[in-house]
Protein backbone atom coordinates (compact mmCIF):
# COMPACT_ATOMS: atom_id res chain seq x y z
CA UNK A 1 0.00 0.00 0.00
CA UNK A 2 1.89 3.86 -1.06
CA UNK A 3 2.14 6.01 1.99
CA UNK A 4 0.14 8.96 2.25
CA UNK A 5 0.10 12.01 0.04
CA UNK A 6 2.89 14.14 1.67
CA UNK A 7 1.33 17.68 0.22
CA UNK A 8 -2.94 16.44 0.58
CA UNK A 9 -2.30 13.66 3.46
CA UNK A 10 -4.97 11.94 1.16
CA UNK A 11 -4.39 8.02 1.21
CA UNK A 12 -5.78 7.55 -1.64
CA UNK A 13 -2.37 6.38 -3.77
CA UNK A 14 -2.26 4.05 -5.97
CA UNK A 15 0.60 2.13 -8.55
CA UNK A 16 0.09 2.44 -12.20
CA UNK A 17 1.59 1.61 -15.43
CA UNK A 18 1.64 4.09 -18.20
CA UNK A 19 1.49 3.20 -21.67
CA UNK A 20 5.50 3.20 -21.97
CA UNK A 21 5.57 0.17 -19.19
CA UNK A 22 6.91 2.83 -16.56
CA UNK A 23 5.59 2.42 -13.19
CA UNK A 24 4.87 5.40 -11.11
CA UNK A 25 2.92 6.14 -7.68
CA UNK A 26 -0.07 8.94 -7.66
CA UNK A 27 -2.40 10.40 -5.20
CA UNK A 28 -5.72 11.03 -7.02
CA UNK A 29 -6.96 13.76 -4.55
CA UNK A 30 -4.02 16.34 -5.41
CA UNK A 31 -2.70 15.17 -8.03
CA UNK A 32 1.12 14.61 -6.72
CA UNK A 33 3.16 12.19 -8.84
CA UNK A 34 5.67 10.17 -7.42
CA UNK A 35 9.41 9.12 -9.63
CA UNK A 36 8.52 6.58 -12.49
CA UNK A 37 10.01 3.07 -12.09
CA UNK A 38 10.81 0.00 -14.12
CA UNK A 39 8.45 -2.00 -11.73
CA UNK A 40 5.58 -1.74 -9.10
CA UNK A 41 7.88 -2.23 -6.33
CA UNK A 42 10.18 0.14 -6.98
CA UNK A 43 7.68 2.43 -8.09
CA UNK A 44 6.45 2.07 -4.22
CA UNK A 45 9.89 2.43 -2.75
CA UNK A 46 10.58 5.63 -4.84
CA UNK A 47 7.27 7.16 -3.73
CA UNK A 48 8.49 6.43 -0.20
CA UNK A 49 11.61 7.90 -0.23
CA UNK A 50 10.54 11.21 -2.26
CA UNK A 51 7.82 11.21 0.78
CA UNK A 52 10.65 11.72 3.06
CA UNK A 53 11.88 15.08 1.49
CA UNK A 54 8.05 16.55 0.92
CA UNK A 55 7.66 15.92 4.84
CA UNK A 56 9.72 18.85 5.42
CA UNK A 57 8.15 21.09 2.50
CA UNK A 58 5.27 20.15 4.51
CA UNK A 59 6.37 21.28 7.34
CA UNK A 60 7.22 24.40 5.77
CA UNK A 61 4.16 25.42 4.86
CA UNK A 62 2.48 24.39 8.05
CA UNK A 63 5.05 26.59 10.18
CA UNK A 64 3.67 29.52 8.01
CA UNK A 65 1.80 31.90 9.74
CA UNK A 66 0.20 33.17 6.31
CA UNK A 67 -2.75 30.74 4.89
CA UNK A 68 -0.97 28.62 2.28
CA UNK A 69 -3.89 26.34 0.18
CA UNK A 70 -4.06 25.15 -3.67
CA UNK A 71 -7.64 24.71 -5.24
CA UNK A 72 -8.99 23.63 -7.64
CA UNK A 73 -11.55 24.84 -10.54
CA UNK A 74 -14.37 24.47 -8.63
CA UNK A 75 -12.80 25.87 -5.49
CA UNK A 76 -12.05 22.71 -3.86
CA UNK A 77 -9.06 22.36 -1.54
CA UNK A 78 -6.06 20.03 -2.63
CA UNK A 79 -4.47 21.22 0.43
CA UNK A 80 -4.43 23.72 3.02
CA UNK A 81 -2.02 24.51 5.90
CA UNK A 82 -2.31 24.68 9.46
CA UNK A 83 -3.29 28.32 9.53
CA UNK A 84 -5.99 28.19 7.30
CA UNK A 85 -7.42 25.10 9.26
CA UNK A 86 -7.51 27.43 12.51
CA UNK A 87 -9.41 29.98 10.55
CA UNK A 88 -12.04 27.54 9.49
CA UNK A 89 -11.87 25.60 13.05
CA UNK A 90 -11.00 22.10 11.50
CA UNK A 91 -7.51 20.46 10.53
CA UNK A 92 -5.73 20.14 7.51
CA UNK A 93 -6.79 16.89 6.78
CA UNK A 94 -10.26 17.51 6.66
CA UNK A 95 -10.25 20.88 4.11
CA UNK A 96 -8.86 18.68 1.40
CA UNK A 97 -11.55 17.76 -1.61
CA UNK A 98 -13.89 20.41 0.46
CA UNK A 99 -14.62 24.00 -0.85
CA UNK A 100 -15.15 27.05 1.67
CA UNK A 101 -18.62 26.58 1.89
CA UNK A 102 -17.95 23.85 4.49
CA UNK A 103 -16.24 25.90 6.98
CA UNK A 104 -17.27 29.77 5.81
CA UNK A 105 -21.00 30.58 6.41
CA UNK A 106 -20.67 33.97 4.77
CA UNK A 107 -22.16 33.43 1.44
CA UNK A 108 -20.96 35.78 0.12
CA UNK A 109 -17.53 35.39 0.77
CA UNK A 110 -17.74 31.94 -0.32
CA UNK A 111 -19.60 33.24 -3.96
CA UNK A 112 -16.76 35.95 -4.40
CA UNK A 113 -13.68 33.44 -3.85
CA UNK A 114 -15.32 31.01 -6.46
CA UNK A 115 -15.65 33.66 -8.50
CA UNK A 116 -11.96 35.56 -8.26
CA UNK A 117 -10.08 32.19 -8.17
CA UNK A 118 -11.46 31.39 -11.75
CA UNK A 119 -11.20 35.07 -12.94
CA UNK A 120 -7.29 34.51 -11.97
CA UNK A 121 -6.77 31.30 -13.25
CA UNK A 122 -8.25 32.53 -16.29
CA UNK A 123 -6.48 35.40 -16.34
CA UNK A 124 -3.09 33.44 -16.55
CA UNK A 125 -1.15 36.34 -14.46
CA UNK A 126 -0.40 35.90 -10.79
CA UNK A 127 -3.21 39.03 -8.64
CA UNK A 128 -2.75 40.76 -5.42
CA UNK A 129 -6.23 40.92 -4.20
CA UNK A 130 -7.97 41.69 -1.06
CA UNK A 131 -10.56 39.87 0.81
CA UNK A 132 -12.25 39.15 3.61
CA UNK A 133 -12.91 36.05 5.57
CA UNK A 134 -15.19 35.02 8.33
CA UNK A 135 -14.27 32.68 11.28
CA UNK A 136 -16.15 29.21 11.70
CA UNK A 137 -15.74 29.78 15.47
CA UNK A 138 -16.28 33.43 16.35
CA UNK A 139 -18.15 34.84 13.62
CA UNK A 140 -14.87 37.58 13.14
CA UNK A 141 -14.45 39.02 10.20
CA UNK A 142 -10.46 39.58 8.90
CA UNK A 143 -8.81 40.68 6.21
CA UNK A 144 -6.27 39.68 3.72
CA UNK A 145 -3.89 40.70 0.85
CA UNK A 146 -3.62 37.13 -1.17
CA UNK A 147 -1.19 36.40 -3.48
CA UNK A 148 -2.70 34.29 -6.25
CA UNK A 149 -0.68 32.74 -9.01
CA UNK A 150 -2.21 30.16 -11.38
CA UNK A 151 -0.97 26.56 -12.06
CA UNK A 152 -1.62 23.48 -14.28
CA UNK A 153 -2.08 20.23 -12.75
CA UNK A 154 -0.24 16.85 -13.97
CA UNK A 155 -2.91 16.88 -15.96
CA UNK A 156 -3.65 20.35 -17.29
CA UNK A 157 -6.01 20.84 -15.13
CA UNK A 158 -5.99 24.53 -13.89
CA UNK A 159 -5.18 24.74 -10.31
CA UNK A 160 -4.62 28.09 -8.14
CA UNK A 161 -2.20 28.54 -5.15
CA UNK A 162 -3.14 31.27 -2.74
CA UNK A 163 -1.09 33.05 -0.11
CA UNK A 164 -2.50 35.34 2.26
CA UNK A 165 -1.54 37.76 4.66
CA UNK A 166 -3.42 38.92 7.33
CA UNK A 167 -4.29 42.80 6.93
CA UNK A 168 -6.74 43.30 9.84
CA UNK A 169 -4.91 45.25 11.61
CA UNK A 170 -4.12 47.36 9.20
CA UNK A 171 -7.57 47.71 7.65
CA UNK A 172 -9.19 48.85 11.43
CA UNK A 173 -5.58 51.46 11.38
CA UNK A 174 -7.20 52.62 7.82
CA UNK A 175 -10.59 53.17 9.43
CA UNK A 176 -9.00 55.05 12.05
CA UNK A 177 -7.32 57.09 9.78
CA UNK A 178 -10.96 57.46 7.87
CA UNK A 179 -12.74 58.15 11.23
CA UNK A 180 -10.26 60.98 11.73
CA UNK A 181 -10.92 62.39 8.72
CA UNK A 182 -14.41 62.63 9.38
CA UNK A 183 -13.62 64.43 13.03
CA UNK A 184 -11.70 67.23 10.84
CA UNK A 185 -14.60 67.78 8.91
CA UNK A 186 -17.05 68.24 11.63
CA UNK A 187 -14.94 70.22 13.23
CA UNK A 188 -13.89 72.79 10.37
CA UNK A 189 -17.99 72.70 10.03
CA UNK A 190 -18.47 73.17 13.54
CA UNK A 191 -15.81 75.98 13.41
CA UNK A 192 -15.54 77.57 9.73
CA UNK A 193 -12.48 76.14 9.44
CA UNK A 194 -10.73 76.57 6.38
CA UNK A 195 -13.38 78.10 4.00
CA UNK A 196 -12.85 80.16 1.15
CA UNK A 197 -14.89 82.19 -1.23
CA UNK A 198 -13.48 82.90 -4.72
CA UNK A 199 -14.88 86.03 -6.50
CA UNK A 200 -14.33 84.59 -9.92
CA UNK A 201 -14.63 87.59 -12.08
CA UNK A 202 -12.78 89.55 -9.47
CA UNK A 203 -9.77 87.16 -9.11
CA UNK A 204 -9.89 87.66 -5.34
CA UNK A 205 -9.60 84.80 -2.74
CA UNK A 206 -11.34 85.76 0.83
CA UNK A 207 -10.49 82.92 3.63
CA UNK A 208 -11.15 83.16 7.07
CA UNK A 209 -8.36 82.74 9.77
CA UNK A 210 -8.02 79.10 9.98
CA UNK A 211 -7.14 78.62 6.14
CA UNK A 212 -4.54 81.58 6.73
CA UNK A 213 -2.91 79.26 9.80
CA UNK A 214 -3.04 76.60 7.78
CA UNK A 215 -1.01 77.74 5.09
CA UNK A 216 1.57 80.54 7.97
CA UNK A 217 -0.70 83.55 6.64
CA UNK A 218 -1.13 86.26 9.14
CA UNK A 219 -4.72 85.79 10.45
CA UNK A 220 -5.42 89.35 9.08
CA UNK A 221 -4.25 88.79 5.85
CA UNK A 222 -7.91 87.35 4.57
CA UNK A 223 -8.14 88.43 1.20
CA UNK A 224 -5.31 87.43 -1.92
CA UNK A 225 -5.67 86.78 -5.52
CA UNK A 226 -6.17 83.59 -6.99
CA UNK A 227 -2.59 83.90 -8.04
CA UNK A 228 -1.41 83.64 -4.76
CA UNK A 229 -3.24 80.60 -4.35
CA UNK A 230 -2.16 79.24 -7.40
CA UNK A 231 1.39 79.76 -5.95
CA UNK A 232 1.28 78.57 -2.96
CA UNK A 233 0.66 75.09 -4.72
CA UNK A 234 3.00 72.38 -4.95
CA UNK A 235 5.34 72.92 -8.05
CA UNK A 236 4.11 68.83 -9.36
CA UNK A 237 1.04 68.84 -8.32
CA UNK A 238 -0.10 72.92 -9.57
CA UNK A 239 -1.03 71.57 -13.30
CA UNK A 240 -3.24 68.85 -12.09
CA UNK A 241 -4.68 71.20 -9.45
CA UNK A 242 -5.71 74.52 -12.01
CA UNK A 243 -6.89 71.91 -14.39
CA UNK A 244 -9.78 70.55 -12.19
CA UNK A 245 -10.86 73.76 -10.99
CA UNK A 246 -10.83 74.69 -15.12
CA UNK A 247 -12.73 71.62 -15.59
CA UNK A 248 -15.21 72.28 -12.86
CA UNK A 249 -15.65 75.96 -13.81
CA UNK A 250 -16.60 74.98 -17.30
CA UNK A 251 -18.53 71.51 -16.29
CA UNK A 252 -19.81 70.10 -13.21
CA UNK A 253 -19.71 73.00 -10.89
CA UNK A 254 -17.70 70.65 -8.71
CA UNK A 255 -13.99 70.77 -7.23
CA UNK A 256 -12.67 68.03 -5.55
CA UNK A 257 -8.70 67.23 -5.05
CA UNK A 258 -6.08 65.85 -2.61
CA UNK A 259 -2.63 68.10 -3.53
CA UNK A 260 0.19 69.25 -1.17
CA UNK A 261 0.77 72.83 -0.83
CA UNK A 262 3.83 74.86 0.42
CA UNK A 263 3.72 76.92 3.79
CA UNK A 264 4.87 80.61 3.74
CA UNK A 265 7.92 78.96 5.28
CA UNK A 266 8.34 76.42 2.75
CA UNK A 267 7.01 73.47 4.56
CA UNK A 268 4.83 70.72 2.94
CA UNK A 269 1.58 70.39 3.96
CA UNK A 270 -1.08 67.69 2.56
CA UNK A 271 -4.77 69.12 1.49
CA UNK A 272 -8.01 67.76 0.69
CA UNK A 273 -9.63 70.81 -1.21
CA UNK A 274 -13.26 70.86 -2.19
CA UNK A 275 -15.49 73.61 -3.80
CA UNK A 276 -18.37 74.37 -5.36
CA UNK A 277 -19.79 76.83 -7.83
CA UNK A 278 -22.36 78.97 -5.76
CA UNK A 279 -23.41 81.64 -7.99
CA UNK A 280 -23.66 82.25 -11.66
CA UNK A 281 -24.52 85.11 -13.97
CA UNK A 282 -27.45 85.55 -16.25
CA UNK A 283 -25.84 83.59 -19.21
CA UNK A 284 -24.72 80.59 -16.52
CA UNK A 285 -21.56 81.58 -16.35
CA UNK A 286 -19.41 81.08 -12.98
CA UNK A 287 -18.98 83.88 -10.88
CA UNK A 288 -18.53 82.78 -7.62
CA UNK A 289 -17.15 79.87 -6.10
CA UNK A 290 -16.71 78.61 -2.27
CA UNK A 291 -15.09 75.85 -0.48
CA UNK A 292 -13.02 74.58 2.28
CA UNK A 293 -9.81 73.39 2.73
CA UNK A 294 -8.39 70.31 5.30
CA UNK A 295 -4.86 69.33 6.20
CA UNK A 296 -4.64 65.91 5.96
CA UNK A 297 -0.95 65.06 6.38
CA UNK A 298 -1.48 62.95 8.94
CA UNK A 299 -3.42 60.56 7.03
CA UNK A 300 -0.99 60.53 4.05
CA UNK A 301 1.81 59.53 6.22
CA UNK A 302 -0.39 56.63 7.53
CA UNK A 303 -1.57 55.93 3.58
CA UNK A 304 1.98 55.86 2.72
CA UNK A 305 3.19 53.70 5.88
CA UNK A 306 0.33 51.02 4.99
CA UNK A 307 1.44 51.22 1.31
CA UNK A 308 5.20 50.38 2.53
CA UNK A 309 3.64 47.86 4.62
CA UNK A 310 1.98 46.40 1.88
CA UNK A 311 4.82 46.11 -0.37
CA UNK A 312 7.16 44.70 2.19
CA UNK A 313 4.33 42.34 2.63
CA UNK A 314 4.37 41.14 -1.16
CA UNK A 315 8.24 41.20 -0.95
CA UNK A 316 7.69 38.69 2.49
CA UNK A 317 5.37 36.60 -0.01
CA UNK A 318 8.35 36.60 -2.98
CA UNK A 319 10.80 35.60 -0.47
CA UNK A 320 8.87 32.78 1.08
CA UNK A 321 7.74 31.42 -2.64
CA UNK A 322 11.51 31.47 -3.44
CA UNK A 323 12.60 29.85 -0.01
CA UNK A 324 9.87 27.09 -0.73
CA UNK A 325 11.44 26.57 -4.36
CA UNK A 326 14.72 26.91 -3.28
CA UNK A 327 13.95 24.49 -0.66
CA UNK A 328 12.06 21.72 -3.08
CA UNK A 329 15.13 22.48 -5.20
CA UNK A 330 17.46 21.30 -2.18
CA UNK A 331 15.33 18.47 -1.63
CA UNK A 332 15.48 17.04 -5.12
CA UNK A 333 19.42 17.90 -5.51
CA UNK A 334 19.58 15.67 -2.23
CA UNK A 335 17.29 12.80 -3.09
CA UNK A 336 19.38 12.76 -6.76
CA UNK A 337 22.98 12.52 -4.53
CA UNK A 338 21.33 9.87 -2.75
CA UNK A 339 19.98 7.79 -5.82
CA UNK A 340 23.40 8.00 -7.34
CA UNK A 341 25.56 7.17 -3.75
CA UNK A 342 22.73 4.09 -3.63
CA UNK A 343 23.53 3.04 -6.91
CA UNK A 344 27.54 3.29 -7.37
CA UNK A 345 30.72 1.18 -5.56
CA UNK A 346 32.30 3.12 -3.03
CA UNK A 347 35.59 0.94 -3.57
CA UNK A 348 35.54 1.33 -7.32
CA UNK A 349 33.54 4.47 -8.52
CA UNK A 350 31.59 1.99 -10.90
CA UNK A 351 27.68 1.32 -10.62
CA UNK A 352 26.80 -1.00 -8.12
CA UNK A 353 24.55 -4.69 -8.57
CA UNK A 354 21.58 -2.70 -7.71
CA UNK A 355 22.57 0.22 -11.13
CA UNK A 356 23.47 -3.22 -12.61
CA UNK A 357 19.62 -4.97 -12.24
CA UNK A 358 18.20 -1.70 -12.88
CA UNK A 359 20.49 -1.54 -16.48
CA UNK A 360 19.20 -4.84 -16.90
CA UNK A 361 15.85 -4.28 -16.62
CA UNK A 362 15.90 -0.86 -19.28
CA UNK A 363 17.75 -2.63 -21.82
CA UNK A 364 15.14 -5.44 -21.55
CA UNK A 365 12.46 -3.26 -21.83
CA UNK A 366 14.12 -1.51 -24.56
CA UNK A 367 14.86 -4.85 -26.52
CA UNK A 368 11.29 -6.67 -26.35
CA UNK A 369 10.02 -2.66 -27.97
CA UNK A 370 12.84 -3.01 -30.61
CA UNK A 371 13.56 -6.40 -31.01
CA UNK A 372 17.21 -5.82 -31.22
CA UNK A 373 18.83 -8.33 -28.94
CA UNK A 374 22.02 -7.36 -26.20
CA UNK A 375 24.52 -9.10 -24.59
CA UNK A 376 25.10 -10.37 -20.70
CA UNK A 377 28.56 -10.40 -19.76
CA UNK A 378 29.60 -12.17 -16.39
CA UNK A 379 33.15 -11.69 -14.97
CA UNK A 380 35.48 -13.29 -12.67
CA UNK A 381 39.29 -11.67 -11.17
CA UNK A 382 41.12 -15.39 -11.29
CA UNK A 383 42.73 -16.41 -7.87
CA UNK A 384 41.44 -13.17 -6.20
CA UNK A 385 41.39 -15.02 -2.50
CA UNK A 386 44.88 -15.54 -2.86
CA UNK A 387 45.42 -12.00 -3.21
CA UNK A 388 44.07 -10.84 -0.45
CA UNK A 389 45.54 -14.36 2.07
CA UNK A 390 48.85 -13.46 0.69
CA UNK A 391 48.91 -9.84 0.48
CA UNK A 392 45.89 -8.45 2.40
CA UNK A 393 43.01 -6.80 1.87
CA UNK A 394 44.58 -3.40 1.26
CA UNK A 395 46.11 -4.78 -2.35
CA UNK A 396 43.12 -6.19 -2.65
CA UNK A 397 41.21 -3.40 -2.81
CA UNK A 398 43.75 -1.65 -4.73
CA UNK A 399 43.98 -4.68 -7.13
CA UNK A 400 40.00 -3.92 -7.48
CA UNK A 401 40.23 -0.55 -8.14
CA UNK A 402 42.81 -1.18 -10.97
CA UNK A 403 40.50 -3.65 -12.32
CA UNK A 404 37.55 -0.98 -12.59
CA UNK A 405 39.81 1.30 -14.44
CA UNK A 406 40.52 -1.26 -16.55
CA UNK A 407 37.53 -2.07 -17.26
CA UNK A 408 36.49 1.45 -18.15
CA UNK A 409 38.96 2.18 -20.94
CA UNK A 410 37.77 -1.13 -22.74
CA UNK A 411 34.17 -0.87 -22.99
CA UNK A 412 32.33 1.10 -25.79
CA UNK A 413 31.39 4.40 -24.63
CA UNK A 414 27.41 2.47 -25.24
CA UNK A 415 28.45 -0.76 -22.94
CA UNK A 416 27.89 -0.40 -19.12
CA UNK A 417 29.97 -2.02 -16.86
CA UNK A 418 29.29 -2.79 -12.85
CA UNK A 419 30.98 -4.04 -9.73
CA UNK A 420 28.26 -6.88 -9.22
CA UNK A 421 29.83 -8.06 -5.84
CA UNK A 422 33.09 -9.28 -4.71
CA UNK A 423 35.66 -9.98 -7.27
CA UNK A 424 32.60 -10.16 -9.54
CA UNK A 425 31.56 -7.69 -12.45
CA UNK A 426 29.17 -7.32 -14.73
CA UNK A 427 29.11 -6.16 -18.37
CA UNK A 428 26.43 -5.33 -20.82
CA UNK A 429 26.35 -4.99 -24.58
CA UNK A 430 23.48 -3.09 -25.71
CA UNK A 431 22.61 -4.05 -29.67
CA UNK A 432 25.17 -6.70 -30.25
CA UNK A 433 24.81 -9.77 -31.76
CA UNK A 434 27.28 -12.48 -30.18
CA UNK A 435 30.05 -11.86 -33.23
CA UNK A 436 30.24 -8.45 -31.66
CA UNK A 437 29.84 -8.96 -27.85
CA UNK A 438 32.76 -11.51 -28.16
CA UNK A 439 34.77 -8.79 -29.96
CA UNK A 440 34.00 -6.56 -26.30
CA UNK A 441 34.56 -9.88 -24.05
CA UNK A 442 38.07 -10.49 -25.50
CA UNK A 443 39.53 -7.24 -25.81
CA UNK A 444 38.48 -7.15 -21.72
CA UNK A 445 39.83 -10.44 -20.99
CA UNK A 446 43.70 -9.36 -22.85
CA UNK A 447 43.21 -5.60 -21.26
CA UNK A 448 43.25 -6.71 -17.35
CA UNK A 449 45.92 -9.76 -18.92
CA UNK A 450 48.28 -6.87 -20.15
CA UNK A 451 47.52 -4.62 -17.53
CA UNK A 452 50.06 -3.87 -14.36
CA UNK A 453 48.00 -4.80 -11.25
CA UNK A 454 49.33 -3.47 -7.89
CA UNK A 455 52.00 -5.98 -6.45
CA UNK A 456 50.42 -8.97 -8.05
CA UNK A 457 52.97 -10.33 -10.81
CA UNK A 458 49.92 -11.25 -13.17
CA UNK A 459 45.92 -10.60 -13.23
CA UNK A 460 43.41 -12.24 -14.97
CA UNK A 461 39.94 -12.71 -15.83
CA UNK A 462 37.13 -14.94 -16.68
CA UNK A 463 34.37 -14.19 -18.69
CA UNK A 464 30.51 -15.79 -19.55
CA UNK A 465 28.92 -14.26 -22.42
CA UNK A 466 25.24 -14.82 -22.73
CA UNK A 467 22.88 -13.07 -26.10
CA UNK A 468 19.55 -11.55 -24.22
CA UNK A 469 17.02 -12.13 -27.20
CA UNK A 470 13.46 -11.10 -27.71
CA UNK A 471 12.03 -14.57 -27.31
CA UNK A 472 13.47 -14.46 -23.74
CA UNK A 473 10.05 -13.74 -21.50
CA UNK A 474 12.46 -12.99 -17.67
CA UNK A 475 15.24 -10.43 -17.57
CA UNK A 476 17.60 -13.07 -15.73
CA UNK A 477 17.85 -15.57 -18.50
CA UNK A 478 21.32 -13.98 -20.63
CA UNK A 479 22.23 -13.50 -16.78
CA UNK A 480 21.88 -16.98 -15.84
CA UNK A 481 23.22 -18.35 -19.09
CA UNK A 482 26.42 -16.00 -18.82
CA UNK A 483 26.83 -17.20 -14.77
CA UNK A 484 27.05 -20.62 -16.82
CA UNK A 485 29.33 -19.63 -18.75
CA UNK A 486 31.81 -18.01 -16.30
CA UNK A 487 31.74 -21.30 -13.94
CA UNK A 488 32.69 -23.02 -16.93
CA UNK A 489 35.29 -20.93 -18.02
CA UNK A 490 36.68 -21.18 -13.87
CA UNK A 491 36.98 -24.91 -14.17
CA UNK A 492 38.49 -25.11 -18.18
CA UNK A 493 41.56 -23.76 -16.61
CA UNK A 494 40.23 -19.49 -16.47
CA UNK A 495 41.99 -16.51 -18.03
CA UNK A 496 38.92 -17.50 -20.92
CA UNK A 497 36.13 -16.11 -22.34
CA UNK A 498 33.02 -19.04 -22.85
CA UNK A 499 30.13 -18.30 -25.05
CA UNK A 500 26.70 -19.40 -23.84
CA UNK A 501 24.62 -19.90 -27.39
CA UNK A 502 21.09 -20.06 -26.80
CA UNK A 503 19.44 -23.16 -26.69
CA UNK A 504 18.30 -24.39 -30.22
Amino acid sequence: MPAPCPFCRSSETQVAADASGQWSTHCTDCGASGPRAGDHDEALARWAHACEGEVLLRTVIDESPDIILLKDWNGRFLLGNAALATLYGTTPDQLVGKDDGHFNPNREQVDFYLQNVRSVMLGGETQLVQESSTNAETGEIRHFHSIKKPLRGPDGDRRILVIAHDVTDLQRAHQVIEERERSYAYAMAAAGEGIWDWNVERGIVTHNASWCALLGFPPEELQHPIEVFAAHLHEDDRGTVLASIETALRESGHYCHEHRMRRRDGSEIWVLDRGEVVERDAAGRPIRMAGCVTDISARKRDEQALCKATEALAEMNARLEQKVAERTAALARANEELRLLARHDALTGLPNRLAGNERLSDEFIRMKRSGVPYAVVMMDLDHFKSINDCHGHAVGDAVLRHTAEVLRRSIRESDFVARFGGEEFLAIIPASDLSGARVVGEKIRQSIEASTAPIVERLTVSLGLALATPDHDDIHVAMRQADRGLYRAKRSGRNQLVIMTPAP
